[in-house]
């Protein structure tokens, strides 16, 4: 099982939840300011992304991420050069 595929469902998941939106709807509009994405959402998403997959994201490119194919991506990245990185 690939990383996106277990990551992707969790991303969206806490989208959903700090955004009040289904996944079918964050896909069909994928710009996150377009669901309400402000400081605190992003704030609240960026803990919460964090705290359940175990990560530290970085904050420039956490916040240069518009899209939602855009924040799977970057956790993506995240938990992949995480787990490279534990022996």
């Amino acid at each position: 099982m690939s990383a996106s595929s277990t990551v992707e469902p969790t991303v969206l998941e806490i989208l959903g939840d700090v955004l009040s939106e289904t996944p079918d709807d964050l896909y069909a509009e994928p710009v996150l300011a377009a669901h309400g994405w402000d400081s605190i959402a992003s704030l609240e998403a960026l803990a919460q992304l964090e705290d359940r997959l175990q990560i530290t994201l970085d904050l420039r490119s956490f916040h240069a991420a518009h899209t939602v194919p855009d924040l799977v991506a970057l956790v993506t990245e995240t938990v992949v050069a995480d787990k490279a990185r534990i022996p």
